[in-house]
């Protein structure tokens, strides 16, 4: 559980802009967010989801969250993200929190360039992670006892990175939203968008309702480049690709004999091997994954949870048999105890460079994208809400913004029709 204090960000003030009427397409993470930062801001928000709340790729996450990534602005995003969860009670006046600290651990082996990492870790604390930690292999063992450090150079570890409970965030986000005067419509879906030169006046839902709205914001995610078609509006450059998650059982109960008790392992962080493996626990079991892409497919809500052929929980010669390898390589306990029971399937919406596309579309001028999270949509969707407040408010994409507490945050990484360059690291 969280024991930390209420972060500055519970008192974090909305940005306000002239009253405007606003519709946000979709009702996962990103787009209760959106309609709860919008309709505090003053605004007139209608959420439309085509389905019930959380059931596209919120509901199907690995739920991870952390600051650790590439560039200092992201950083400074991230630590608002996890401030912002932190004092998650305080924000919606809610009892439970959605987010567990267990803090994430990164593997390095002699294949990465060690001055490399201490320059990233490095810039990771100034950006303002100041309790990040670089840890020697013999450091490593001492802290985290039940892993293999053979062929090891060191760890970055940070305590404030951890897990969501997804189904908090888009429940009780969706409910402070109506509190403040929102309006949550579900499983109506949008099939038609009224353009008028280049704005969008009008969406039809599936039922005939018609919704008219000064702005509109895709928050789809997966669906996104489905909806920007709608609207006559940019070719989006998202892949959406299936991602699958292993749940291995029996670690909870046997893993002591490996140095991994039932009080350690319900403290076991999100641990990333070396070669993009990761894993945590989920309730009594295991959760496992592995940096994968497989091939893009076209998003279809009924084929979400379709795991293909090789992919199988009990396929002896499958993908999660080689996730569980690659895990067990580093925590022993993995290999050698429990049995995989279960597979879930689910979309990442993936982008050249895995930053996502937040800003206005450059032809239909009040329509404003939020997806291509490339797997970091839940975690970063408060720096996504936030941003969306901001160019509304402003009537127009901005190079950056200035979040009390946090410093200046660049944006122009997140442009819809930015030339991709490098890539975010670390993604899994």
């Amino acid at each position: 559980m969280n024991e930390n204090k209420a972060a500055p960000v519970a008192w974090l003030p909305p940005v306000k802009g002239d009253p405007c009427s606003v519709v946000v397409i979709g009702g996962g993470v990103t787009g209760v967010l959106t309609a709860w930062e919008l309709q505090r801001a003053g605004y007139a928000v209608t959420l439309v989801e085509a389905h019930a709340l959380g059931n596209g790729s919120s509901s199907r996450s690995a739920a991870a969250i952390r600051a650790q990534f590439s560039t200092p602005s992201t950083v400074r995003g991230m630590k608002f993200c996890e401030e912002f969860y932190e004092a998650w009670t305080q924000i919606m006046g809610t009892a439970e929190t959605p987010i567990s600290q267990n803090g994430y651990l990164f593997l390095f082996n002699y294949s990465y360039n060690r001055r490399a990492l201490f320059e990233r870790v490095e810039m990771q604390r100034q950006a303002g992670l100041e309790r990040l930690e670089w840890l020697k292999p013999g450091e490593i063992e001492e802290r985290f006892p039940y892993l293999e450090i053979t062929g090891l150079i060191g760890a970055s570890w940070y305590p404030k990175d951890g897990f969501l409970y997804p189904h908090v965030i888009y429940q009780e986000g969706a409910e402070a939203a109506k509190a403040l005067g929102a309006t949550i419509i579900q499983n109506d879906e949008v099939k038609d968008a009224v353009v008028e030169g280049n704005r969008a006046v009008e969406i039809e839902l599936r039922t005939g309702r018609a919704l008219r709205a000064d702005y509109y914001v895709n928050a789809t995610n997966a669906w996104a480049r489905q909806v920007s078609a709608l609207f006559g509006a940019f070719n989006l450059p998202i892949v959406t690709r299936r991602r699958y998650l292993y749940f291995l059982g029996g670690l909870k109960e046997r893993g002591g004999d490996f140095g991994l008790t039932p009080d350690l392992f319900d403290r076991l962080p999100m641990i990333i091997t070396p070669n993009g493996g990761y894993c945590r626990p989920d309730s009594s079991q295991l959760m496992m994954g592995w940096l994968q892409f497989t091939d893009p497919v076209e998003p279809d809500f009924d084929d979400q949870d379709r795991i293909e052929p090789g992919f199988s929980a009990v396929d002896p010669m499958g993908y999660g048999a080689a996730v569980r390898k690659e895990i067990a390589s580093y925590l022993m306990a993995a290999g050698e105890v429990g049995r995989l029971e279960a597979v879930t399937s689910g979309y990442y919406a993936d982008t050249q460079d895995h930053n996502p596309l937040i800003g206005f579309d450059p032809s239909i001028r009040n329509l404003i994208h939020a997806a291509g999270f490339s797997g970091h949509g839940l975690m970063h969707a408060p720096f996504s809400a936030r941003i969306v407040g901001e160019i509304i408010a402003a009537r127009k994409d901005l190079a950056c913004i200035n979040l009390p507490g946090y410093g200046e945050i660049d944006l122009t990484p997140y442009r819809i029709d930015r030339k991709f360059h490098s890539a975010e690291g670390m993604v899994i």
